[in-house]
């Protein structure tokens, strides 16, 4: 592993700590206040909609959380 991928990687650490501290804080919230969001969120992307082929209105959204970005999860 060559310099530029160690910094990389440690970097991808912390910032993936400084998350996991910020969930941890807010691990039992019971309302999703402007300060929560602010601090979890980075940004929201919401794609322009389509149709498929039944009339069924489909929207992309993703969501980019603070310092790890976006998390792609399986589809349910």
């Amino acid at each position: 592993m060559n310099q530029e991928e160690l910094s990389k990687s440690q970097a991808a650490t912390v910032n993936a700590e400084k998350f996991m501290g910020i969930v941890r804080k807010h691990l039992a919230f019971e309302e999703l206040t402007p300060t929560l969001l602010r601090e979890m969120i980075e940004k929201i992307v919401v794609h322009e909609c389509s149709y498929d082929e039944n009339g069924t209105r489909r929207q992309d959204i993703e969501i980019y959380y603070s310092f790890v970005g976006k998390i792609d999860l399986p589809e349910a």
